[in-house]
């Protein structure tokens, strides 16, 4: 039988209270508790893995969301034995996962319709919206005319979200490749790719004349089985299941993708993206992944 353990955590600015970690210990009852390292190398200060459940996982994830909201800590249950190593393709969502905007907002900014825009982006996000394709057409159809140098001053005010880097070098370091799926555009996507080194991209590509956003991308609109065909497509040319791919996303427009990977997180996520992934960082970096592993 699969052995478990729990993984518990708290940003870098935070300490993990041994008297949380106690009382949770209580109910979960481990065979051990390991002390994990931090980004600043500090030794179980902000994370630790309870090890060996001695109660079926089952009753660790029905007890810990509330006392994990109470006390803003991230947990996963997680097979014991798990591996990044033993996953070959680490899959990442565009806007507000690997980078810390919602870049079509953004660029309504610059055309007097951020309100509007947003407003549509949420309810697409919160899956109210069935159509993706549908609400990326209403988006693009209010940034029509958009001067093309808007393109680069959103791109000059995108950031990547904490942990981002380190878990990206860390998965490339394990022999995984990288693939970057996103319902956003390539004209963002191709200046990341560079930066970090990605090795596949699956974007929609704006068409742009006479300098100016049309308010029309140019043929299909990757929307959620558009990102779930790039997982598969990238787990073909790497020669390797999609079980062997990690899907990390936060939105509605993820969930076809995770459901297609061995693993899938959501990071500061839709509560119905984070009630169908396999672990959730609501609280910690996106380099919180690692901490799933054993490796």
């Amino acid at each position: 039988m699969t052995t478990h353990h729990l993984v518990l955590q708290v940003p870098a600015a935070s300490t993990l209270s041994p008297d949380l970690v106690g009382r949770i210990s209580e109910h979960v009852q481990p065979l051990g508790l390991e002390k994990l390292p931090s980004a600043s190398g500090d030794w179980g200060t902000h994370a630790v893995r309870l090890r060996d459940l001695g109660v079926d996982p089952h009753v660790a994830r029905s007890f810990m969301p509330a006392i994990a909201a109470e006390h803003g800590v991230d947990w996963a249950v997680v097979p014991a034995g798990l591996r990044l190593a033993d996953f070959k393709l680490l899959v990442l969502d565009m806007d507000s996962t690997l980078v810390a905007m919602e870049t079509i907002d953004e660029l309504g900014t610059a055309s007097g319709r951020k309100a509007q825009i947003a407003a549509i982006t949420e309810a697409a996000m919160r899956g109210e919206i069935a159509d993706y394709a549908e609400s990326l057409r209403r988006r693009l159809a209010l940034l029509a005319d958009t001067p093309e140098r808007v393109l680069e001053d959103v791109y000059a005010r995108m950031r990547l979200n904490p942990g981002a880097e380190t878990l990206i070098a860390a998965a490339k370091t394990r022999g995984l490749k990288v693939l970057l799926a996103t319902g956003g555009f390539t004209w963002f996507t191709e200046r990341l790719q560079r930066r970090l080194g990605l090795d596949f991209v699956a974007a929609n590509t704006l068409r742009i004349e006479g300098g100016r956003l049309t308010g029309h991308v140019i043929g299909p609109i990757v929307d959620a089985e558009g990102k779930r065909q790039a997982l598969l497509d990238a787990c073909a040319r790497i020669g390797c299941s999609p079980r062997q791919a990690i899907a990390i996303g936060d939105g509605a427009n993820d969930l076809a993708m995770m459901d297609a990977a061995g693993l899938s997180v959501a990071y500061h996520a839709k509560p119905a993206v984070r009630d169908a992934a396999s672990a959730a960082l609501n609280v910690c970096g996106l380099d919180g992944a690692l901490r799933l592993f054993e490796d």
